[in-house]
């Protein structure tokens, strides 16, 4: 295989997680302000599911070299 094959590769996987990330922070966040929960244990989804919605957005942007 060639390199811009690998590349091309690597980047469609990264997209795939970066968008799996994304997804599963939305529904982490959704389910969380929908579900009442103890404050601080709520607090502490809402960060994780910040954290995925950041990390999915970040990657989907990225591209790798």
């Amino acid at each position: 295989m060639n390199k811009e094959t690998l590349d091309t590769r690597l980047n469609f996987i990264t997209k795939i997680i970066a968008l799996f990330f994304l997804l599963a922070g939305a529904f982490v966040e959704f389910m969380t302000l929908t579900t009442p929960l103890y404050p601080p244990l709520a607090g502490m989804f809402h960060m994780l599911a910040i954290i995925m919605i950041v990390v999915g957005a970040v990657s989907l942007i990225a591209k790798i070299i």
